[in-house]
């Protein structure tokens, strides 16, 4: 009798819990109205809502620092929290990526601010919307990969790649913080570079300072028609030569940008230290395509150039390269 009591108040009390988080996520709802303005990309459907309630319940585990890029397009709501450092945590469920309409959402961020040290990141997650279309497209396929499948596995690849890195530079950071004993900065935004009908490039900017600074990028490029993200070559012919005339007509701009003012140096044509030329691209070499669909290619610091001249970035222009475009 006692253990059959104990088991109503046991069912009775994960029905309140559910009561709760319903009525939670309803104020949740209501908040993202309110901001619709900041948030007009990121529309909450109903049936969306109904997956976020499940997946509610079925979450179990904190997960520090982390949140999958399948949750983070229903919980876009989690930008408008306050800051809480690098013990913020949430517990959220798996629900699956909808959409083609790519975006980049701010979903935590980190600041310290003491006498020595201060930092100020912001770390995003891309999100994608829509996908039902997609889905449809794929009906009655069986034994492959959908491409909403193949969007979402990549989504939540390079959503993790992204918590990894910003995790392990904050924790860099803190560990400095906590000892005191010098000077340090960490800076870390995104802007969303490119966004067409083909591609999503979402670029990560990273400044580091200890003493000196260090500055340097990642950029995350997603094919809209595959759903895989790529890598410079994923863009050319295999045996094409690209990279060939892709480094040499960079080099050709070094060359002119030293002609042009005697203050820019790069490594390049350097005879007294041949072994510091920059020999040309690599296999995932940093790039982005412009608007006009030029190759924008990225260098961090210290790569192409000494410290004093920064991070770099070259236009190649798209009569370049065209005839070795897939």
């Amino acid at each position: 009798m006692n253990k059959k009591m104990e088991h109503c108040r046991t069912t009775k009390d994960m029905a309140k819990e559910m009561r709760t988080e319903k009525k939670d996520l309803q104020e949740l709802e209501r908040r993202l109205l309110k901001e619709k303005e900041a948030y007009r990309n990121i529309p909450v459907p109903e049936e969306l809502k109904e997956r976020v309630e499940k997946a509610a319940g079925r979450a179990g585990k904190i997960h520090k620092f982390r949140i999958s890029a399948a949750v983070a397009a229903a919980a876009a709501f989690l930008v408008l929290l306050p800051n809480t450092g690098a013990e913020m945590a949430y517990a959220m469920g798996s629900i699956p990526v909808i959409g083609k309409l790519f975006q980049t959402v701010t979903f935590r961020d980190y600041q310290y601010e003491s006498e020595r040290f201060h930092a100020n990141v912001e770390v995003p997650q891309i999100v994608v919307e829509d996908m039902e279309e997609t889905e449809k497209g794929t009906e009655g396929i069986t034994g492959e990969t959908s491409e909403s499948e193949q969007l979402q596995e990549t989504l939540e690849q390079v959503n993790f790649d992204i918590d990894e890195v910003t995790d392990q530079l904050i924790e860099e950071f803190k560990k400095s913080a906590e000892l005191g004993e010098s000077y340090g900065g960490l800076e870390i935004h995104h802007e969303t570079v490119l966004n067409n009908e083909n591609y999503f490039t979402l670029k990560l900017s990273i400044f580091q300072s200890a003493g000196s600074g260090y500055e340097s990028y990642k950029f995350y490029t997603i094919d809209k028609r595959s759903g895989k993200r790529i890598q410079i070559g994923d863009l050319f012919q295999e045996g094409s030569g690209y990279a060939e005339a892709v480094s040499e007509d960079i080099k050709e701009q070094m060359r002119a940008a030293m002609a042009a003012d005697e203050m820019k140096a790069y490594w390049v044509d350097k005879t007294d230290i041949p072994d510091l030329n920059w020999q040309g691209i690599k296999e995932d070499q940093n790039f982005y395509l412009d608007g006009d669909g030029n190759l924008v290619v990225v260098f961090d610091e210290y790569e192409v150039a000494p410290g004093y001249m920064g991070a770099q970035e070259f236009t190649v222009q798209r009569s370049v390269f065209e005839n070795f475009l897939k």
